[in-house]
């Protein structure tokens, strides 16, 4: 155990898709070989977050919101301390604050191999970062995007980096771990206080312009006079709530859309919904479609950048923006049988543990040549 090689991932905060994102890394390294050690740049919030991230070593390195603004000094003081400390063989940065720290840090201790993943468009897009990448970037570092829409965006935006180290590292899920944590649909009801008899449209997601809950408010509107017993659940707080009620009030819909508010670990609850809809303008991937197709509920999501990669065949596509194609999706298949709506779900369930579960995602990231020269 004294020989094993030292990997760091770095994280921005102990926000709870953090943590999952940051277990789904620690999965791919045997504890025989490699020592991992998980680092958040932030604050512990959580009391329960340490214990949450399954990684060897959980550390809180304490930055206040002044520390990763501007030039980020003094993160970059603590990570640089860190890093000559444990002599990290390779580096995982996810979100551009954590990069942007790392590839200060590189300069002044050695790190073999540094991945640096991207969860969100347009993140390199200003002309500061590009430069920034262009002048600093390493032939040790690698660019990650979490969908191929992802990383194909990074490679217009990345200047001097060859494009096969700009590559695709898909978010994954652990299955068995979901699944144990769903409540049944009588349970997950109950909680939320759902008519057990009622069809039930939702989402989940924060109440801002980019996930569009205000298109899905206008289909639903349609859809309630050819399916006068659905409901749509808006799982989610932000600043579009009080825009959001108020249309469903124009709408005269007061009785049929229920806003549940922020929901702590919302996924538990996916069993709720007959169908699960996502209608972002803007979504890198869209994980909450595996928490929903992992509870075996069809799903409709729009053609927006890294959804129509996470859904496939296995659910319905329509153009962002569009209720009228939405309000026919959904009525397509809320009259379906209850055998084929459970044909539906079953479909993604088995999509995603092809595609995107932590066993796929550990033969992906090991299986391809520069995944393990990082490795050696």
């Amino acid at each position: 155990m004294e020989n094993r090689k030292n990997i760091l991932i770095l994280m921005h905060n102990d926000a709870t898709q953090f943590i999952d994102i940051a277990n789904q890394y620690v999965s791919l390294f045997d504890k025989n070989q490699y020592k991992v050690t998980v680092a958040y740049l932030a604050n512990n919030t959580d009391t329960h977050a340490r214990n949450k991230t399954l990684s060897e070593e959980v550390l809180f390195l304490n930055c206040s919101k002044k520390d990763i603004r501007g030039l980020k000094i003094n993160a970059i003081k603590k990570l640089t301390a860190l890093c000559r400390k444990e002599k990290f063989h390779l580096v995982i940065s996810h979100r551009y604050k954590p990069i942007y720290i790392m590839t200060w840090v590189a300069l002044f201790v050695r790190i073999p191999a540094i991945i640096f993943v991207m969860h969100a468009m347009k993140t390199l897009e200003y002309f500061s970062r590009k430069l920034f990448i262009a002048i600093f970037s390493r032939k040790n570092m690698y660019f990650a995007g979490v969908s191929n829409a992802v990383r194909d965006d990074l490679r217009k935006a990345i200047w001097r980096v060859p494009s096969d180290r700009v590559v695709t590292l898909y978010n994954a899920i652990n299955m068995q771990a979901a699944e144990s944590q769903l409540f049944s649909k009588t349970e997950a009801r109950k909680i939320l206080n759902l008519p057990e008899e009622a069809f039930i449209i939702g989402t989940i997601g924060r109440l801002s312009p980019e996930k569009d809950q205000q298109n899905i408010i206008h289909a639903f509107a349609r859809v309630k006079f050819d399916f006068p017993q659905a409901k749509l659940l808006i799982i989610g707080d932000g600043p579009l709530e009080q825009h959001l009620k108020a249309l469903v009030n124009t709408l005269h819909l007061q009785n049929d859309v229920i806003f549940s508010g922020f929901v702590a670990h919302a996924q538990r609850f996916i069993k709720a919904f007959d169908i699960f809809i996502l209608a972002s303008t803007k979504e890198a991937f869209g994980r909450v479609l595996l928490e929903a197709m992992i509870g075996k509920i069809p799903v409709i999501g729009t053609r927006t950048n890294g959804i129509p990669e996470v859904i496939g065949d296995a659910g319905i596509l329509v153009d962002a923006r569009d209720p009228h194609a939405l309000f026919s999706a959904i009525l397509n298949i809320a009259k379906l049988p209850q055998n084929e709506l459970s044909a539906f779900g079953n479909k993604g369930y088995e999509r995603i543990k092809s595609q995107f579960s932590t066993d796929k995602f550990n033969q992906d990231f090991w299986g391809s040549d520069w995944k393990k020269a990082v490795a050696n």
